[in-house]
């Protein structure tokens, strides 16, 4: 994302840039890259090539020429600046003394996916692209919760939301490294701004415990004028990721240390490590209400059937049964005798030979009653008992009148057939 100014387009030869060599107002003008010149998907690298920094048209760079920029240009401690540099040129792998800053583009050395606000590279791309997109960089400003500074905790923001949609993941080194980049930025940035604190409330740089028992034995208290900010601007960011320029009211107020990286890198990591814990707890919680409220499934197929135990008697129980009762005499008193047990007109109750579930009544079934002698189809099995006294009722053969299998059923549930009258 750089800017291309109304200047008269010329040649960085051998790094050197006649604009502004030539009129002499500073040997670190901005001038924007021209045809032919190298840059790397990094503002910072971009911003020292643009200001003089490093070789203007960013080739013929080595290691020695990286740390001595970083310490003039931003104000990096030496021993951050030459471990920052000699740790890229071992991702990088270059294979020689010398690079140029588009060697810097080569995917998964230095350069990684989910950047801040640059595109991830394609599958098959050896380089990935080197100028961001402004759609992701209005997102990251966007995570700032108090919209005026950009906290580590607000970078934290943006690293989890980019790394979430990063496939494959990144690897510890890239994720360290991504940290890296970011925490030296805000550490570059934090100038102190009696302004900002006064009208925006923007809190001081957070200190270290040991930072707070120094300043309390030295009883000193933070001013606003010489105290850093907890975060960089936004402005001040935003130009700079846009035109690879430094900011015109900024200079380093201070040396940014390789101690004090790793104290704000461990702050985005902790912040980080929260956040992701946070989305992995709300995705089980939605997981587990969508597992509640889901309706339990309809079945479709019909029940089991539930088997239900009958006793059936052996067949040579019911025969031998039947063919007791069949031979069996039945004796009916005339009535002369007292001890008989049966009066005149006494109904006499036998086994019921058949039970019709469509009669209602005794006289309605077909073998209810056993009629007289005059009026009986049975009449011939009426007769005298031997001795003279009464009748003896012979019941006919089974087989002349009832299928056999019926009356054997009937014979064994001991069915009553009522309606025989003794006199007539």
């Amino acid at each position: 994302m750089t800017t291309t100014e109304s200047v008269q387009p010329h040649a960085h030869t051998n790094g050197k840039c006649p604009i502004t060599g030539a009129t002499g107002v500073s040997p670190h003008a901005f001038c924007p890259p021209q045809e032919g010149d190298s840059r790397a998907p990094c503002p910072a690298m971009n911003s020292m090539a643009n200001h003089g920094y490093l070789p203007r048209d960013g080739r013929e760079i080595n290691a020695d020429i990286i740390i001595e920029a970083l310490m003039e240009c931003f104000r990096l401690s030496k021993p951050l600046a030459w471990f920052l540099t000699h740790g890229a040129l071992t991702l990088l792998n270059q294979g020689s003394a010398k690079f140029q800053l588009s060697d810097l583009a080569r995917h998964d050395h230095i350069e990684h996916n989910a950047s801040l606000y640059h595109p991830d590279a394609g599958e098959r791309d050896e380089y990935a692209p080197l100028h961001g997109d402004p759609e992701l960089l209005k997102l990251v400003f966007e995570d700032s919760e108090g919209g005026v500074i950009m906290t580590p905790e607000d970078i934290a923001k943006v690293r989890v939301r980019r790394e979430l949609t990063s496939n494959p993941p990144l690897d510890f080194i890239h994720a360290e490294l991504a940290r890296g980049e970011i925490a030296i930025v805000l550490n570059m940035f934090n100038n102190p701004d009696p302004e900002l604190y006064k009208t925006k409330n923007v809190p001081f740089l957070r200190r270290t415990t040991l930072g707070k028992i120094w300043k309390a034995l030295l009883r000193r208290k933070d001013d606003p004028a010489t105290t850093p900010l907890d975060g960089a601007p936004i402005e001040r960011m935003r130009y700079w990721f846009e035109h690879e320029r430094l900011p015109e009211d900024w200079k380093p107020y201070h040396k940014t240390t390789l101690t004090q990286t790793v104290i704000t890198v461990s702050r985005i990591r902790d912040r980080m490590h929260l956040l992701e814990r946070e989305i992995k707890k709300k995705a089980k919680t939605a997981a587990k209400t969508k597992e509640v409220s889901a309706p339990a499934p309809v079945s479709t197929s019909a029940p089991e059937p539930v088997a239900v135990p009958v006793s059936v008697p052996e067949p040579s129980v019911i025969v031998a049964k039947a063919e007791e009762e069949k031979t069996k005499p039945v004796s009916v008193s005339d009535g002369t005798s007292s001890d008989s047990g049966i009066d005149d007109g006494t109904t006499l109750t036998v086994p019921r030979l058949m039970r019709d579930s469509s009669v209602t009544s005794a006289t309605d079934s077909e073998f209810s009653t056993i009629h007289t002698p005059q009026s009986s189809e049975f009449a011939h099995a009426h007769v005298p008992s031997k001795d003279g006294e009464g009748y003896e009722l012979r019941l006919p053969e089974i087989s002349e009148h009832i299928d056999q299998k019926a009356m054997d059923v009937a014979l064994y549930h001991d069915a009553p057939v009522v309606g025989f009258d003794a006199d007539e």
